[in-house]
């Protein structure tokens, strides 16, 4: 199982993932649908990824929307605020450190366009575009690149992909999906 604090989250936790939040918050009014997160989310895929990549998106999107925020614990909402959204953090969901795994290297993968288990800069961009980024690419890809190669790698973004959703401290990977300050 993925260990959750139950509500024992850090601030520094909780900024990471209002900014997330906010990400997928396109209309700006507080709110998250299904619509912002996979829907306009997809579309924004299919303007840098072919599209049968960009469909790989929305299933990931949907599966994580599904998996982790309209689920029985949300009697299956279709939306929520930030406050809820904090709500259904405090859950131990049922996810295992495996899934986890699986849903980090299906991101890879849907943005790995020459399939050589490398992310160059500009398919990090792809990835950074999806989720609205306005911010340096380059400086949030060196930031991810932990060992410093000009690459990253199925392991970095892994533990980049893990170290965003569960890491209570600042790290590097707090911009791991970009900003959008």
């Amino acid at each position: 199982m993925v260990k959750n604090p139950k509500g024992n989250f850090s601030a520094h936790w909780i900024f990471k993932y209002k900014e997330f939040f906010d990400i997928m918050d396109v209309d700006e009014n507080g709110v998250v649908t299904e619509e912002e997160c996979i829907d306009s989310t997809t579309e924004r895929a299919k303007q840098v990824l072919p599209s049968w990549r960009a469909m790989a998106v929305n299933g990931i999107l949907y599966s994580a929307f599904y998996l982790w925020w309209s689920n029985e614990y949300t009697n299956f909402s279709k939306s929520f605020t930030f406050q809820e959204m904090l709500r259904i953090e405090e859950f131990e969901l049922p996810i295992s450190r495996e899934e986890t795994v699986k849903l980090a290297r299906d991101w890879f993968g849907a943005f790995d366009l020459d399939c050589d288990s490398k992310l160059m800069v500009d398919e990090y961009s792809n990835f950074l575009t999806i989720f609205r980024n306005t911010a340096k690419v380059q400086d949030i890809f060196d930031s991810i690149d932990w060992n410093e190669d000009d690459v990253i790698d199925t392991n970095e973004f892994i533990d980049a992909f893990e170290d965003y959703w569960v890491g209570q401290k600042p790290s590097p990977s707090d911009v791991f999906l970009g900003t959008r300050y």
